[in-house]
């Protein structure tokens, strides 16, 4: 469930990666703008950072899929899933600007949030799970 969840920052970024391709292909010309690329510029700069994010962010689902395959087998899945909410946290910080930035803003940022709270509770399922009181010796 959670490498479905987590695959919302691949499509935040494909989905900004097409709006920046549109403005891109668009562009508004500003008469009074006579430097290269006038005032598209950043979005000729975005477009393929957007795309790179895009395809990195696929790596998320990735470990999520290895940590639940290697989970179900009994191997000693060792730090793989917190490594993969610290990577989808850090993305976050990007991301959110992101999601916030297209249209529809307030649907892509409500999932990505859900994604961050999903991955994050499964993580700390273990530790809620352990006792907090004295141990005895």
């Amino acid at each position: 469930m959670t490498a479905l969840v987590s695959a919302v920052f691949s499509a935040v970024f494909v989905q900004a990666t097409l709006l920046a391709n549109w403005y891109v292909e668009h562009p508004v010309i500003d008469p009074g703008d006579d430097s290269p690329g006038g005032g598209n510029m950043g979005n000729v700069l975005a477009l393929p950072f957007f795309a790179v994010a895009a395809i990195a962010c696929l790596l998320f689902p990735l470990l999520w899929g290895i940590a639940a395959f290697r989970t179900r087998k009994g191997a000693a899945v060792k730090d793989l899933s917190e490594i993969s909410t610290v990577l989808q946290g850090v993305t976050s910080l990007v991301a959110l600007p992101v999601a916030k930035a297209l249209p529809y803003n307030w649907a892509n940022l409500t999932i990505l949030v859900a994604a961050d709270l999903v991955a994050l509770s499964i993580v700390l399922r273990p530790l809620w799970s352990r006792r907090t009181g004295p141990r005895s010796a």
